[in-house]
């Protein structure tokens, strides 16, 4: 049984086509279509900081109230 064998150059020069051709299959995003994600992203993100604070405030509270009645 014969194998084929590929030089590494083949190898990569292929990879390096292929890559170049799926790239050219992407649907790339607008700039407005970027800025609206990058806006619903901090906005879901301030949204979590706040809810972590108030959560880790009111936890704190209740242990702090839970310790001082020991």
């Amino acid at each position: 049984m014969a194998e084929n064998k590929v030089s590494l150059g083949a190898r990569i020069s292929g990879y390096y086509n292929d890559v170049v051709s799926e790239m050219k299959k992407v649907t790339w995003p607008t700039q407005e279509e970027v800025k609206e994600s990058t806006l619903v992203v901090l906005t879901v993100c301030g949204i979590l900081v706040i809810g972590t604070f108030i959560v880790d405030e009111t936890l704190s509270f209740l242990i702090k109230k839970l310790v001082s009645l020991l």
